[in-house]
């Protein structure tokens, strides 16, 4: 197909470098021109060059202590404190990543559901305006917003349920910071619900 420009992996998974295993998400770089891509199964991270696809470097292994992995699920990028944040799904944390040096920096979150108690954390997004981390904490039913200063706990929203504002197993969040809205892919309810950004309160839904 001409309109493919290029690949990046194999048919097949596969564990060296370059190849790919249960990819859960990826992030642009658009200050250096690379691809960086959660290879989940993998339990690291993999970095590619946006003009050629090739291997550039990759970090994490498996584990539970700071620096590894277990099934990285989403990452996002903060150019504005030069890191990397990513969801450490089957830890229940959330680690954030020097984006220069791809060195480790801290971590944040534990298997629960109190404050700063993550259950299988899988979306991360970055509401520059408010200075927030918002985390898809889908074994909780909801979204928790952490300082993008130091990580601490503002609040959470949500609960698990069907009706507007209650989530069911949210996957995916990201940010319109033009509107101040929060779009969350609430998986178990098969919708999309529409919050603001301010308060988390509802706003509409579709899907």
């Amino acid at each position: 197909d001409a309109r493919i420009k290029l690949s990046i992996g194999t048919k097949q998974p596969g564990h060296a470098d370059g190849q790919l295993c249960n990819i859960m998400s990826l992030a642009f770089d658009p200050h250096r021109g690379l691809l960086l891509v959660a290879d989940s199964e993998n339990n690291r991270v993999q970095v590619f060059s946006c003009d050629d696809g090739s291997f550039v470097s990759k970090f994490g292994q498996y584990g539970d202590q700071p620096g590894q992995f277990n099934y990285p699920w989403d990452l996002a990028i903060d150019h504005d404190h030069d890191r990397i944040l990513i969801t450490d799904f089957d830890n229940n944390r959330v680690q954030s990543w020097s984006l220069s040096e791809q060195s480790f920096l801290s971590c944040v979150g534990k298997d629960g559901s109190g404050d700063l108690e993550l259950n299988n954390p899988q979306g991360i997004a970055i509401d520059k305006h408010h200075r927030r981390i918002i985390v898809a904490d889908a074994g909780n039913h909801r979204l928790v917003f952490l300082s993008s200063i130091d990580l601490s706990l503002l609040f959470n929203t949500g609960k698990h349920g069907s009706q507007p504002g209650e989530l069911n197993r949210p996957s995916g969040v990201a940010v319109d910071d033009d509107r101040h809205r929060i779009i969350v892919s609430d998986s178990g309810n098969h919708r999309v619900q529409v919050l603001s950004s301010i308060d988390g309160s509802f706003l509409f839904e579709f899907g």
